[in-house]
C-alpha cells in the first residue's frame, strides 16, 4: 500500500523521510480550455458569493462570542450583505444561483448564522435595535439634553430625531413615487431602521412591522416588485410606526 502522508520536504528531495505524491504538484484546471469568458465570469462570481457566505458566518459567530463589538460587526455585516446583493444583481448570476436554499444545498454549505442573516438582509444589531452610539458626545448639548430633546430621564438627540423623521418621510414619498423593487426600497428601509436605532434602543409599537417589511422586500427577486396592495400596506405600517416612534419621544 502506498504511503500518501505529507512529506517532510515538500520538494521531494532525497532528504525527504516519506514518499512524495507527484500529483500534488499537478495544476488543476478550473475551466475547460473552450470555456467562454462570460461563463468563467459567472462561475468566479458564484465562488465569491460562496466566500461571502462563509466569511459572514465567521463574523456572526465572532459577534455572538463578543470577539468583536457591535459597531465593527454592523459595518462588516453590512458590507458583506451589500456585496452579496451586488453580485446577485447580475441576472445571469442570479439565474445560476437560483436561490439561497438551493445554493446552500448544492454546495453543502453549513453556515446557518450567515444564511439567516442573508435571508433577513440586515445585521442583527439593526434588526434588534442594538446598533448605534446612543447619546454620543457630539450630540449632547451643554444642558445635557442631547441637543435639547428630553423626556424625564430619557434623552434623545434632536439631530438624530430629525434624521429618523426625514427617513420616514423619504420612504413614504418613495412609495408614492411608485418605488416597488428591492433595489429601490431595501436601502431606504434599512437606513430608516438604522436611524431609528440611533435615536433609541427602546422598542416601540409597530417597530417589528418595519423589520418584517425589510425582510419581505429583501426576498424579492430582481424581476419582482411589490403589488399596489402591498405598497398600501407598507405605507400604513410606516405611518403607524411613525406615530408610535413619536409617542415614545413624548
Amino acid at each position: 500500500m502506498q504511503d500518501y502522508r505529507a512529506p517532510v520536504n515538500h520538494y521531494g528531495s532525497q532528504n525527504s523521510t516519506r514518499p512524495f505524491n507527484p500529483k500534488l504538484l499537478e495544476e488543476f484546471q478550473l475551466f475547460d480550455i473552450n470555456t467562454q469568458a462570460r461563463e468563467r465570469e459567472i462561475v468566479e462570481t458564484l465562488g465569491e458569493i460562496y466566500s461571502i457566505i462563509i466569511t459572514l458566518d465567521h463574523v456572526e459567530k465572532a459577534y455572538l462570542k463578543d470577539d468583536i463589538g457591535s459597531d465593527e460587526y454592523t459595518a462588516l455585516a453590512n458590507k458583506l450583505i451589500n456585496q452579496y446583493r451586488t453580485y446577485l444583481s447580475d441576472k445571469d448570476v442570479e439565474e445560476r444561483f437560483h436561490d439561497l436554499e438551493t445554493f446552500k444545498t448544492k454546495w453543502q454549505i453549513t453556515a446557518s448564522n450567515a444564511i439567516t442573516r442573508l435571508e433577513r438582509g440586515i445585521p442583527v444589531t439593526v434588526e434588534h435595535g442594538t446598533s448605534g452610539d446612543f447619546g454620543s458626545q457630539d450630540n449632547i448639548s451643554q444642558d445635557g439634553t442631547a441637543n435639547g430633546v428630553s423626556n424625564g430621564n430619557n434623552k434623545y438627540s434632536g439631530k438624530r430625531v430629525a434624521e429618523a423623521t426625514g427617513n420616514f418621510i423619504t420612504v413614504m414619498d418613495a412609495l408614492k413615487l411608485n418605488y416597488k423593487t428591492r433595489e429601490q426600497l431595501h436601502p431606504l428601509m434599512s437606513e430608516l431602521l438604522l436611524s431609528v436605532n440611533r435615536v433609541t434602543s427602546n422598542d416601540f409599537e409597530n417597530r417589528n412591522k418595519l423589520v418584517e417589511w425589510i425582510i419581505k422586500i429583501n426576498k424579492l427577486k430582481n424581476d419582482e416588485s411589490l403589488s399596489d396592495s402591498e405598497v398600501q400596506q407598507l405605507l400604513y405600517a410606516l405611518e403607524s410606526a411613525y406615530k408610535s416612534f413619536y409617542t415614545l419621544l413624548e
